[in-house]
């Protein structure tokens, strides 16, 4: 079916550039903090150091905001609300960027008893180091909402680029400005910090013009903006604050107990070890976001047929993707530690303990597919309680395998726990559907009734203006079966005569291989008619707005349609043109 296709093309498109834009962030922390350390010394690592707690407030509650934006916009854009998508994101946007300016003006301005708060004794080294990168580093806060911000908007639409090209920008300028400031401007450690902070706005900018340079359904404004929608919008982002949490707690529960079973040695080792991962571990992040956001487009629509399709696909991928991961990692795990210590000691140890670590991305990847999953359902709840198993996991099997095996048992604490929490995850379905978990009906964890009934829908894969009229006539059949009024029988069909001819010669006038589905629907609310096609984008309906006074004969269909007053929403979504008629 049609949409199977859309669904499956916009996971191809969008999946590979979600993952590079984490994974080139993230390598340019790594490299940033490689230069200071290899030039300035452990003083300037100290201080940046330091510095992270106070971004994290900013950073966390951001990240929060831009996931429940993303959960809720990726719901209203499969019903095609517009409106909502508009308050929601607009919301999220003037309230997470004048947090972050507010946050980071007051941290400015009370530097010296921030350093001190944080444990700094004013005249030292590191007190005056901490101070300078606080005001090379701070002032990045507001552009970096906006950068966490707006991606999910342009990932809804089906921008699979901006993204990217802003990562790369980032690590490129992030380079250069540092190279720069080393050794021609000799800035210190305020200079590798401001040589960030311009990285990063120059990445903004590209942002900002992509959004609001090009023509989008998804706009922002002040007047959208309702405080009222902080709470839920907060609420809908708590899975990505419980899975910081987490990494965060399994991160102490391991260097402790390499403190106590181990030494400092195996706590050495296991910095390289999580600084690698932290790259590797993009993979299933981003693959977590990707299902997060279409499952919630899907979900929008109560498309069940999609939801199983989605599943499949990410699981699918999933296996592939991190079993190559795994070879790959395991081939080249003793060269990577080597760019982070000379000491052959931890080398030995950390290759070990890297190859062990990688183990665990089969079965992490196919639980933060799922957690994504039920993000974009909006069962908060039980994608929270999946990862706090799995954080659980790894601090007791890091703690208790020790007392048996020794300390290099230790490493085997994250493959265990994935393992465990995925076995969780199928007793978690089977017990709340009562039915065997092995199953895609049963995984969706949607009943039976979810969605509309095959027997209430049609849809059309059309090809032509032949193959449209003959789906008309069955449009027709369709109303009057349900018990449409007469008017039903003749506008429906005409409206899908007029729309479709519209899509198949302004759309499609590129004379490129498109595709054109149309779904009628039958629910308790009246009959939806829905065009979803990839061509030119075109709104109907702005159309409409702008040229209603000029000359009636032109675009006669479009003006037909509207004249008669349907309820039209038109959104972009997927990169796809979607127009949802209501006939009520």
């Amino acid at each position: 079916m049609m949409k199977k296709t859309f669904i499956a093309n916009y996971i191809n498109r969008m999946l590979p550039s979600i993952i590079a834009g984490q994974i080139i962030l993230t390598i340019c922390t790594v490299i940033d903090a490689a230069l200071t350390g290899q030039f300035l010394g452990a003083e300037a690592v100290a201080a940046e150091g330091m510095v992270t707690p106070v971004l994290v407030i900013v950073i966390a509650f951001a990240s929060i905001m831009s996931a429940g934006n993303s959960t809720i916009c990726s719901n209203e854009s499969g019903k095609g609300n517009v409106d909502e998508i508009n308050k929601v994101f607009s919301t999220t946007l003037a309230v997470s960027l004048g947090f972050s300016v507010a946050f980071a003006v007051t941290a400015l301005f009370f530097a010296s008893p921030i350093c001190q708060i944080l444990g700094l004794t004013p005249s030292t080294g590191l007190f005056s180091a901490t101070m300078d990168y606080m005001f090379g580093y701070v002032p990045v806060m507001p552009i970096i909402a906006v950068i966490m911000i707006i991606p999910a908007i342009l990932q809804i639409e089906g921008d699979n680029k901006t993204v990217v090209i802003a990562g790369i920008l980032v690590l490129v300028l992030d380079i250069v400005f540092d190279i720069l400031n080393i050794f021609v401007f000799e800035g210190g450690v305020f200079g590798m910090a401001l040589a960030t902070t311009l990285s990063y706005y120059a990445a903004g900018v590209v942002v900002l013009v992509s959004f609001f340079g090009k023509k989008r359904t998804i706009k922002f404004s002040l007047a959208y903006v309702e405080i009222r929608r902080v709470g839920k919008i907060l609420s809908y982002g708590t899975p990505y604050f419980i899975n910081a949490l987490c990494l965060g707690l399994t991160t102490a529960a391991i260097n402790g107990a390499f403190l106590q079973y181990g030494s400092e040695m195996y706590v050495a080792a296991y910095t390289v070890v999580a600084r690698i991962g932290e790259i590797l571990l993009c993979f299933g992040n981003g693959m977590g976001e990707m299902t997060a956001t279409v499952s919630g487009i899907a979900n929008g629509e109560e498309d069940r047929e999609s939801l199983k399709e989605i599943l499949q696909i990410m699981c699918r991928k999933s296996l592939v993707i991190n079993s190559v991961l795994i070879v790959i990692t395991c081939i080249f795990s003793a060269m990577s530690v080597k760019i982070f210590t000379d000491d052959l000691t931890i080398i030995d140890l950390a290759d070990f303990g890297l190859k062990v670590f990688v183990l665990q991305f089969v079965f992490r990847s196919l639980i933060l597919c799922y957690v994504g999953y039920l993000r974009g359902l909006k069962k908060f709840m039980a994608g929270n309680i999946i990862l706090i198993f799995m954080a659980v996991s790894v601090a007791a099997v890091a703690w208790l395998a020790p007392l048996i095996f020794g300390a290099n048992s230790i490493w085997y604490s994250y493959p265990a726990a994935a393992a465990l929490s995925l076995i969780f995850v199928i007793f978690f379905v089977g017990f709340s559907t009562k039915e065997t978990p092995f199953s895609w009906d049963n995984l969706i964890l949607k009943p039976n009734s979810y969605g509309i009934s095959k027997e209430n829908f049609l849809e059309w894969k059309i090809f032509d203006i032949k193959n449209l009229c003959k789906s008309c006539e069955a449009a027709a059949d369709f109303v009057k079966i349900h018990g449409g009024s007469k008017r039903q029988i003749f506008l429906l069909p005409l409206f899908m005569e007029e729309l479709g001819k519209n899509v198949l010669s302004w759309a499609f006038k590129d004379k490129k291989e498109h595709n054109l589905t149309i779904k009628i629907m039958y629910t308790s609310e009246g009959f939806t008619l829905r065009f979803r096609d990839d061509g030119i984008q075109f709104d109907p309906a702005e159309y409409y707005r702008i040229h209603k006074g000029e000359n009636p004969s032109e675009n006669f269909g479009i003006r037909m349609v509207f004249a008669m007053n349907p309820e039209v929403n038109y959104l972009n979504t997927m990169n796809l043109n979607n127009l949802i008629i209501k006939l009520k």
